[in-house]
């Protein structure tokens, strides 16, 4: 059946049906209000196989020097701001080179450098928006994600995230909302990762 004659059959017979309403307002998640974030993104990104470590501004380039030792290349998005020259100078101490986040080059670099614009403490997940000063290859195609955080942008729950999104998608193409390692349990029901995305995920989360 063609695209064009399935789509207007489909509204044909959905064009009586009421969807039901959506609330006011979003109800708490579980996490709301405990009173520690920091916590509890840590704990719920470590149990999809991610990290999350606190540093402070001036331990940036140390924290990126180790996890980045023995890597050979990484891509950095250029739009992580004025923390961009720490996040640089510690990919030199472990002799990773810096190239430019281009598709050609982040399929071969071990290592992707992004910013993330918020962090949601119930899930462990992280909202990245793309454009051209953050492609959304330096996420994807390295085996290594590190993504800095500002401490201030963890959220509890969802809600808050729901509240963020209007001003991310006007201001973005395309938002990302990523959770841990790539992993698919598609092959033999058995638990794989690295296959669509990068193997190991750190989130550096950032305070002055």
């Amino acid at each position: 059946m063609e695209r064009d004659v399935f789509l207007a059959r489909t509204r044909e017979r959905l064009s009586d049906v009421e969807g039901p309403p959506l609330p006011v307002e979003l109800p708490p998640t579980f996490a709301t209000g405990d009173g520690r974030l920091f916590d509890r993104f840590a704990e719920e990104l470590r149990k999809v196989g991610g990290q999350a470590i606190a540093v402070r501004t001036f331990e940036i380039a140390d924290r990126i020097a180790e996890i980045a030792e023995g890597c050979a290349t990484a891509v950095v998005a250029p739009g992580i701001g004025p923390i961009l020259a720490r996040v640089e100078e510690g990919l030199r101490r472990a002799g990773c080179e810096p190239v430019e986040p281009s598709r050609e080059l982040a399929e071969t670099a071990d290592v992707g450098v992004t910013g993330a614009t918020l962090g949601v403490a119930s899930t462990g997940s992280i909202l990245i928006p793309m454009g051209p000063d953050a492609p959304r290859v330096a996420s994807l195609l390295p085996s290594v994600h590190i993504a800095l955080l500002e401490a201030e942008r963890l959220v509890p729950g969802f809600e808050e995230l729901f509240a963020e999104l209007p001003h991310s998608a006007a201001e973005r193409a395309q938002t990302v909302l990523i959770t841990g390692p790539s992993r698919t349990g598609d092959i033999e029901l058995q638990l794989v990762r690295g296959v669509h995305g990068p193997v190991r995920v750190v989130v550096l989360v950032v305070s002055t």
